[in-house]
């Protein structure tokens, strides 16, 4: 537990103006966004599959690595993969999503590609597993990881640890994993003792924290998409996950996922600056916390 923290600061986190239900791109500029971010403390930044084709306008893949390795960004994620395991008229407009994210992953060497089956109405595990394989295979040749987020069954066609590892398990693919969200984790009942008892280190490749009140909301998606709070703020028990995951043998960063209605509104040096030192605060809590116990 002496390594050092690293912090990636997800896309919905930093990219003010991006509205998930709505237009989707952040409209500032690249390096400007990645100098704030780096300047406020963080290593790693996400950058979402519409924001990617935005950038693109105006700067090439190469121009974006030389300017995220100025400024110290060296865990890059790239999002989101969506309808991969569809055989119908979706599958079309997800390859070029794909095309685009293991092109963008290559170039700019980032540590993942994160997907999920949000939406899924066709395909359950067994499916799934047999599309997850090759786009392993796919995400190999290009040096990076294939993370699954596992979602509550709002969302998703496998809400639970066991149906996530029959997936990534299943496929036989040494890049391919999970990431896992305390918030969808809290949702679904998900509790610190069954991610002890399910994971190994090989299966956790990827974490997001935020926070949020304990009671289920009455209006699910909203909750998700516009009321999810910065660490510290709200009432999940975040130290509790994080040491879960460390007890598994997770060393990697922690992502800080947050997206809020409000934040959104908020510029682009106090989003960075505010998401950094509250999430900080809070693993670094949970850290020493970990170390006086002496796990």
């Amino acid at each position: 537990m002496t390594k050092p923290l690293e912090f990636i600061g997800s896309f919905w986190t930093l990219a003010v103006g991006a509205d998930p239900l709505g237009d989707q791109r952040c409209l500032h500029d690249f390096r400007t966004r990645v100098e704030i971010a780096a300047r406020a403390g963080f290593t790693g930044m996400g950058f979402w599959h519409a924001d990617i084709l935005e950038i693109r306008k105006r700067y090439s893949f190469q121009d974006m690595k030389q300017i995220l390795d100025a400024n110290g960004i060296v865990n890059v994620e790239v999002e989101w993969l969506l309808d991969w395991y569809c055989t119908d008229a979706r599958k079309a407009a997800s390859d070029e999503i794909r095309a685009l994210l293991l092109e963008a992953a290559e170039v700019l060497r980032a540590r993942h590609i994160k997907i999920a089956d949000l939406g899924n109405d066709c395909a359950d595990v067994a499916q799934m597993t047999e599309a997850f394989a090759p786009l392993c295979r796919q995400a190999a040749e290009r040096g990076t990881n294939i993370l699954f987020e596992m979602l509550p069954a709002q969302f998703s066609r496998a809400p639970s640890l066991d149906q996530v590892l029959a997936i990534t398990r299943g496929s036989g693919a040494g890049n391919g994993g999970i990431m896992l969200d305390n918030l969808h984790l809290q949702r679904i009942g998900i509790d610190s003792g069954e991610i002890v008892r399910k994971l190994e280190a090989s299966d956790l490749m990827g974490v997001e924290i935020n926070d949020g009140m304990l009671a289920m909301p009455k209006k699910f998606e909203d909750s998700v998409v516009n009321k999810r709070l910065l660490p510290g703020d709200g009432e999940f028990d975040i130290a509790a996950f994080l040491q879960a995951l460390w007890s598994v043998g997770y060393d990697g960063p922690i992502g800080v996922e947050v997206l809020n209605e409000y934040i959104r509104k908020w510029d682009l040096k106090t989003a960075a600056t505010e998401a950094f030192a509250k999430t900080q605060r809070v693993v670094e809590a949970a850290r020493q916390a970990r170390i006086r116990g002496g796990m």
